[in-house]
């Protein structure tokens, strides 16, 4: 989630700015907005509150993750693993009534894992919205000079020539963008792909425009 390409945002960030629109639309209609985010554990986990002080602590929790994480990057080329798939089960175990869950995530796990637990929450009733960050760069793979890349979680480097790769990379990305699409689809979630390059309050207009027509 902190990759970026050339002066786009990371996907962090953006997703951080997504989140923070979103709790302050929910917030002035009096819903409870509760945070949680993690990696291979639940790093933080707000509980669901209506008030204009709780508004505050989540902006200062999500400026603080990206703070956080911009750091810790710096320090390692080996950033941490994510496990999607059980925390999504223990969090649709945990929450007991009827909620709006809303995952902002890049989905690089186990994209079956990941259905399966998203069905879970819909097997307990609550209604799912997924909003798919990339980094415009990872759909369009426009490099074009030999290059040496790093994995950002496991540190894993591999040299290759981007003309070579191209077709079979793109032709992977467009699988894993259709599978979600249509799994989501299958099992009433709504999906929303989108990349950092994307105005995040512009797409989120076009989404909630296209909601309320429905």
């Amino acid at each position: 989630m902190l990759y970026r390409h050339g002066n786009a945002l990371t996907k962090l960030e953006y997703s951080a700015y997504l989140t923070a629109i979103l709790a302050l639309l929910m917030t002035r209609q009096q819903d409870a907005v509760g945070l949680t985010t993690f990696d291979q554990q639940v790093n933080l986990d707000m509980p669901a509150r209506t008030s204009p002080r709780h508004f505050g602590e989540i902006m200062r929790q999500l400026e603080g993750i990206c703070a956080a994480r911009k750091a810790a990057e710096t320090k390692s080329a080996k950033g941490v693993t994510t496990n999607i798939s059980d925390t999504l089960h223990r969090l649709a175990e945990r929450f007991k009534r009827r909620c709006l869950i809303i995952l902002i995530s890049d989905l690089y796990d186990d994209p079956e894992e990941i259905i399966r637990a998203l069905h879970h929450f819909r097997h307990k009733h609550h209604e799912v919205i997924l909003f798919h960050v990339f980094d415009q760069a990872e759909i369009e793979f426009p490099f074009k000079e030999t290059a040496r890349f790093v994995d950002m979680e496991t540190g894993e480097r591999l040299q290759i020539d981007p003309s070579f790769v191209r077709p079979e990379y793109r032709r992977q990305i467009d699988e894993f963008i259709e599978f979600f699409r249509a799994s989501c689809a299958d099992c009433q979630i709504d999906y929303v792909m989108t990349h950092t390059s994307v105005a995040y309050d512009l797409m989120l207009s076009r989404y909630l425009g296209r909601r309320c027509r429905l």
